[in-house]
């Protein structure tokens, strides 16, 4: 069944974007990653022009991130002043994003940047993902050297979750924000490393301080791309939510079962392949006519270019709302899930 995107005036098969959204989800459940890195390269694979394409990205993770947000909350896995101060840090690093995608476009240029970052990033954190597994932990004397770097840094500031240079969390905030806003990827394949190895926090914090930071920073990021660039798409941000939600319950489920270097070596030839795709696209692939963003006329598209602070304030309520009925079916869904694999369990025991 096709279906028109308002925005990116591209008519697409539905069933292919939600299975995409599912394949995505699943994958962010399973390896605990934002899945922009996978969902990016996919769209503008199917002609949806760039700049919409990183906007919509963004735009659905505002919804994705408030079920994973609460749950952290309630955990006591977030720490206020160390998100205040990534989320600030967030907020510049994403508007130089968002400004220097429009400049980009509109040379003509922004399709070969986003490609050409997830191609040679996503080449570099697949080797390295590969020489990690390969390797299995004997760096213990360069790990300490990094350690002393880190301690020594100025500008020492007591957080809840430890003491440690303020400049850890301003790096890690300029960064994730800039990247979140060229390349529409989410905080769990920057900032939960950076959070891990720079400022020592263990995993579950980790997580919860990057739900923390992300849910604001794309909200920010989704009202400015909405604002600067007019690349938001509401019905493809809505599809692209409702798949990714549900895949990433079998995701996660899956994910508790498997061991660590399993994960890690998916992860690596995961990135590794989506790399792959995005250097034969650059470089082997001429942009389709599609793909030139320009202005098209129909209600949802003229509302986004005539009263865009309205129409991204919009996206941003609808994408939270629509992101809180679909968590609770997703929880729903997965306690039904865990009950039925207990029963499994049970019956082979009696059995």
């Amino acid at each position: 069944m096709e279906i028109y995107l308002p925005v990116a005036d591209v008519t697409v098969n539905i069933f292919v974007i939600i299975a995409l959204g599912i394949v995505v989800g699943f994958f962010s459940g399973l390896l605990g990653i934002g899945g922009g890195i996978i969902l990016n390269p996919a769209l503008i694979k199917l002609g949806i022009p760039p700049i919409v394409t990183v906007g919509t990205s963004v735009a659905q993770m505002v919804g994705a991130t408030v079920s994973g947000f609460l749950a952290h909350l309630k955990l006591k896995n977030i720490d206020i002043k160390l998100g205040i101060v990534m989320i600030l840090s967030g907020f510049v690093g994403g508007g130089f994003g968002v400004f220097l995608a429009k400049i980009l476009e509109e040379a003509g240029y922004f399709r070969t940047f986003v490609l050409s970052f997830y191609a040679f990033y996503l080449a570099f954190t697949g080797i390295t993902m590969f020489i990690d597994v390969l390797r299995k932990k004997k760096e213990e004397k360069k790990k300490s050297a990094f350690v002393r770097f880190l301690e020594n840094l100025p500008f020492k500031y007591q957080f809840e979750f430890g003491t440690f240079s303020i400049l850890i969390p301003i790096f890690i905030g300029l960064i994730s924000g800039f990247l979140a806003a060229v390349m529409g990827v989410g905080g769990g394949f920057v900032v939960i490393p950076a959070l891990i190895y720079l400022a020592g926090l263990p995993v579950h914090r980790a997580v919860g301080m990057s739900l923390f930071q992300m849910i604001f920073i794309t909200s920010f990021l989704t009202y400015f791309h909405g604002t600067v660039n007019y690349g938001v798409d509401i019905v493809l941000a809505l599809i692209l939510m409702a798949g990714s939600s549900f895949g990433a319950v079998f995701g996660s489920a899956l994910g508790q079962k498997i061991n660590k270097n399993i994960t890690k070596f998916i992860m690596a030839s995961l990135v590794s392949a989506v790399s792959i795709m995005s250097f034969y696209q650059l470089f082997f692939e001429k942009g389709k006519k599609k793909e030139a963003f320009h202005t098209v006329h129909n209600t949802i598209s003229d509302f986004a270019h005539n009263h865009p602070e309205i129409y991204s304030l919009s996206v941003i309520v609808v994408s939270l709302i629509a992101g809180t009925i679909i968590s609770m079916l997703t929880h729903r869904l997965k306690v039904l899930i865990e009950i039925y694999i207990e029963k499994l369990q049970h019956r082979k025991q009696e059995g």
